[in-house]
């Protein structure tokens, strides 16, 4: 099973990274679902806008549904951090930008599909064993145990396709909610729970 950052790191050093390549970040991965505002649309939970990979795995039962109040759009600024149902906010002027694309596939992936980067790419992996390949091009499993997979990318872009990466603070309290800001260099942002 990939279910920590460390196994993800594990898992992609038997087949998955490349030559001279190095995780940056491993993003978190929170339960609950993506949003999204295309051009001032919201969109919540999230609904792929472009084509994307097909997941064999149903989204978990312990997932949390977002919050009706969230869904209606009866929120205030960054209030809907509050609501443990969503994991991260995909904004961007329309739906070929990077946010959007990187959220499509996020939700795809039913809540086993990771956000990494590293010095290379950014990239959305999952382990294969959730995805239905033929067995010419389903990758070894990784020889660890526990770890009865490899993982598999389903979309990436060059690293300067980010303009940056950030961890801010959000929501309404006084501690704040800790998200990851990735901002692309089309102008696209996607926060996601950390």
């Amino acid at each position: 099973m990939v279910a920590t950052p460390k196994d993800v790191a594990k898992a992609a050093e038997h087949g998955w990274l490349r030559q001279g390549e190095a995780f940056h970040r491993i993003f978190h991965r929170a339960p609950g679902f993506l949003a999204s505002t295309v051009a001032g649309r919201n969109a919540v939970p999230h609904a792929p806008a472009n084509p994307v990979p097909k997941c064999k795995q149903e989204v978990s039962e312990t997932y949390l549904k977002p919050a009706d109040l969230t869904v209606r759009g009866d929120y205030l600024g960054d209030e809907w951090v509050h609501d443990a149902g969503i994991r991260g906010w995909a904004t961007a002027a329309d739906t070929g930008q990077l946010a959007i694309r990187s959220a499509d596939v996020l939700a795809a992936g039913n809540g086993y599909a990771w956000l990494v980067a590293t010095n290379q790419r950014i990239a959305v992996v999952i382990p294969a064993r959730f995805v239905d390949l033929p067995a010419s091009r389903a990758p070894s499993p990784a020889p660890l145990p526990g770890l009865d997979t490899s993982l598999i990318t389903w979309w990436e872009q060059p690293p300067n396709a980010v303009r940056g990466i950030r961890d801010v603070l959000l929501g309404r309290t006084f501690a704040g909610a800790p998200f990851a800001s990735i901002d692309f260099a089309d102008g696209s942002n996607l926060l996601l729970r950390q």
